[in-house]
């Protein structure tokens, strides 16, 4: 069985180097001989599929932007203090509620954790095919409260397109009513969409009064609260103390 320089020149003009090796390899296989056409071809498809899945998850963990890349579920810490829900974390860790286009409220203290548990629930949507974007709010703000030219609209699609949004810092002071206003057409336009992941030091309870409220905080807060998951870090000890002390 001799691989075809036409057949692989052909396949690497459309792209298909994965499966242009692979076809070449069977050559080095004895057994390959033994196998039926359909069989040569499904390990060959397979090889393309393969790689194209790795790749674009790659991309997407690229794409995100997070500032902890190597966050994983498997390592968050149950220290008894900390009072997380291990049970939870697993049921989230399997994405089902991005499907469900619902949401993640992380809350806790300075330094407990939370945008590294955000980062984690995004890698696994990551590792699930789901595209997702990182940011802080002050820096979606200053992106959004400038003038609407078309990299305005480019920046705002960013934010609305993808399944999974991770704002953190949220709301830890007071916005100014033209930033309320973008904060409001994001959440309204990502509550069609996506799902949302928003990491604060403070409860639902007090973002009404930072958002100036009136309409648009009783908008904002009904369409993220409603359909999301909530998940407290508490404990008094920082996470950089509590791994300072593992070493």
């Amino acid at each position: 069985m001799m691989a075809s320089q036409s057949t692989m020149d052909k396949l690497h003009d459309m792209r298909l180097s994965v499966m242009a090796r692979a076809y070449r390899d069977q050559e080095e296989l004895p057994a390959a001989s033994g196998l039926s056409f359909d069989e040569r071809l499904a390990m060959i498809v397979d090889a393309e599929w393969d790689s194209r899945r790795t790749n674009k998850r790659l991309r997407h963990l690229r794409q995100a932007g997070f500032p902890e890349q190597d966050a994983n579920i498997a390592d968050v810490r149950y220290d008894d203090d900390r009072k997380l829900d291990r049970a939870q974390m697993a049921e989230l860790s399997n994405c089902s509620w991005i499907a469900s286009r619902r949401n993640i409220i992380v809350t806790g203290a300075s330094g407990a954790g939370k945008t590294w548990i955000s980062n984690a629930l995004g890698v696994a949507a990551c590792n699930a095919f789901y595209t997702v974007r990182y940011t802080r709010l002050p820096e979606l703000l200053d992106e959004l409260t400038v003038f609407k030219d078309e990299e305005w609209l480019k920046q705002r699609k960013k934010y609305i397109k993808c399944d999974l949004l991770i704002i953190d810092d949220w709301l830890l002071e007071q916005v100014k009513p033209n930033e309320a206003r973008e904060i409001m057409e994001v959440i309204e336009a990502r509550d069609r969409t996506g799902s949302l992941i928003l990491c604060s030091q403070f409860p639902p309870s007090a973002w009404h009064a930072n958002l100036g409220n009136g309409a648009i905080a009783d908008a904002v807060i009904d369409r993220v609260v409603y359909k999301s998951y909530t998940i407290h870090i508490a404990g008094e000890e920082s996470m950089r103390k509590r791994m300072r002390g593992m070493e």
